[in-house]
């Protein structure tokens, strides 16, 4: 969205950047206030976290000037992240906050582990699955959108169902339930279509391979350790898009990945 003159695009890209994280250090910083006056559980607080950190990164692509330097700008907002939580789980820096608003065993080495594959999950998608608002034909990119409603929603949501009704088990390598994965199904389905339609996206030529992305992502998720699918869950929503996309949608006038370049 060009939001200054040409001129100045890198200047708001950099205060894009700065608000993104902001924003999200503020609602870390809340979430933990919760919790600390006993308002929210650690589980509520992780959880929030978790729905909330992906879908502000995907939304903040809508402010950004859309020149070829703005993916990169954007993902220094998860690549702080990145870097505070290979600091704080190889215990180089302490930090109250972050590890009980984001573990589960108040273990700063937990950071390294499903936190951080959220985090590098959403530094790749930012440089190579970009999506400009409005989109620019041949270099958008509509799977960052699903990667996000699918890890960030849908396996958050799947999670707190599968919890929450507590029948129809299964145990693979981690216990998840038939409740909790249909629950991450219609989640990303909706999500998706929300995101795909605030972006402007043509609906017919990517819902296809979208629901084919997103079973598929399901499909892992319940076959997956519950450290592992904030890695696996976007692994192969990608590795479907990459695949199907030649064969479902060869005209789309969006790409899969996109390098950006002056």
């Amino acid at each position: 969205m060009e939001i200054f003159p040409p001129e100045l695009a890198l200047i708001q890209d950099i205060l894009v950047l700065a608000l993104t994280i902001i924003l999200i250090i503020l609602f870390i910083g809340f979430n933990f206030w919760l919790r600390k006056k006993g308002i929210t559980s650690q589980y509520v607080t992780r959880k929030l976290i978790h729905f909330s950190a992906g879908p502000t990164l995907l939304l903040s692509f809508i402010f950004y000037s859309g020149q070829w330097f703005s993916p990169y700008i954007a993902s220094l907002a998860p690549g702080l992240f990145v870097l505070l939580f290979l600091l704080i789980g190889f215990g180089i820096v302490k930090s109250e906050h972050f590890v009980k608003s984001m573990s589960r065993s108040e273990d700063p080495r937990e950071l390294l582990r499903g936190t951080f594959y959220y985090v590098i999950t959403g530094v790749f998608v930012t440089i190579f699955c970009w999506t400009s608002y409005p989109i620019t034909e041949n270099v958008s990119s509509p799977v960052s959108i699903v990667v996000v409603s699918t890890m960030a929603i849908g396996d958050g949501l799947a999670d707190i169902v599968g919890r929450k009704v507590n029948r129809m088990k299964f145990k693979f390598l981690a216990e998840k339930s038939v409740p909790g994965s249909l629950a991450m199904f219609i989640s990303s389905v909706i999500s998706c279509i929300f995101f795909l339609v605030l972006f402007g996206y043509d609906l017919s030529s990517i819902m296809l391979l979208g629901i084919l992305a997103i079973i598929a992502g399901t499909g892992i998720e319940a076959l997956s350790p519950s450290e592992i699918d904030n890695l696996s869950v976007p692994l192969i929503v990608i590795l479907v898009f990459a695949i199907l996309t030649p064969l479902l949608a060869p005209s789309a006038s969006w790409a899969v990945f996109y390098i950006h370049s002056p």
